[in-house]
């Protein structure tokens, strides 16, 4: 026998869903807006796969889609002269630029506000010399720390020319070791959260190229001291990196921020000169 259900069952079950929906979506547009006090910050590897060189110009029109923000915190970097000529292209007074131990490329932040009390940390047992670049910047009255960083790719991902490329099997495996087992990367991050703590700061924000995935060791471990800007949004499993021959794209990119700050919104901006996409959020100080 088919039972029917009544009318105003009926209309429960398709009002209840829409008036959620309808609140997310409210709540997102709410964190979308730019506050009159806030501070717009991008994390972005401006690199391609293999180290190779990106036109700076095609950097700098991706970071001008939706306007120049105020902070850049940028990975694989070519030398202090690219810092600098980007800064100038976007307007941007103050940048700061750190090699990688024993590379001629590195870290960047390019703000709109002056920097100061620059530190580097070189990640112990980083096999490519990756590293973190810190720095204080004053805002509406307030000192934040901003922090640049990259950690090392998973060996195991065979690299090309052109591609990154994961099989099914391979995928699976990396999946178990990132979610599982301690790894270069989560001790990196072990490191890098002794690091910030030791400077004091109530306002923090971290951004780069984590090069694992959400839920991962890594991931969990920066989540217990700070908050993720993509989440809660619809963004927050967009992928971040875009050659990989694997048919779902990784994001491996995150901003992370101390609970001080409110984030306001945050995406993943789907345009990439090179083989990431950047991260962009929106955080209010007033």
């Amino acid at each position: 026998m088919v039972k029917l259900i009544g009318s105003n069952k009926v209309r429960l079950l398709v009002v209840i869903p829409a008036v959620l929906a309808c609140g997310f979506l409210l709540f997102q547009q709410a964190r979308g807006r730019v506050p009159a006090t806030s501070m717009v910050v991008m994390t972005y590897n401006i690199s391609d796969i293999n180290g190779h060189l990106v036109a700076l110009e095609k950097v700098a029109n991706v970071i001008k889609m939706r306007g120049v923000p105020d902070l850049l915190l940028l990975q694989e970097v070519h030398g202090e002269s690219e810092a600098s000529a980007l800064a100038g292209n976007l307007g941007l007074g103050y940048y700061l630029y750190s090699h990688y131990q024993g590379k001629k490329f590195g870290l960047a932040l390019i703000s709109r506000k002056p920097l100061s009390k620059a530190e580097i940390l070189y990640f112990k047992g980083s096999q490519r010399g990756y590293a973190a670049l810190a720095a204080e910047l004053m805002v509406e009255g307030r000192r934040i720390l901003v922090c640049s960083l990259h950690l090392d790719r998973i060996a195991q991902v065979q690299i090309t020319e052109n591609m990154a490329v994961v099989s099914w099997e391979t995928a699976l495996g990396l999946l178990k070791t990132e979610l599982t087992e301690e790894t270069i990367r989560s001790r990196s991050v072990d490191q890098l959260l002794s690091w910030v703590a030791a400077r004091q700061s109530d306002r923090i924000i971290i951004g780069g190229d984590f090069n694992t995935i959400p839920f991962s060791k890594t991931i969990r471990a920066m989540s217990k001291a700070y908050d993720d800007a993509l989440w809660p949004s619809f963004s927050y499993l967009n992928g971040t990196y875009k050659k990989l021959s694997f048919p779902v794209s990784p994001r491996i990119d995150f901003v992370f921020h101390s609970p001080d700050l409110e984030c306001k919104g945050a995406s993943v901006i789907r345009e990439g000169a090179g083989d990431h996409y950047p991260v962009r959020a929106v955080f209010d100080l007033g």
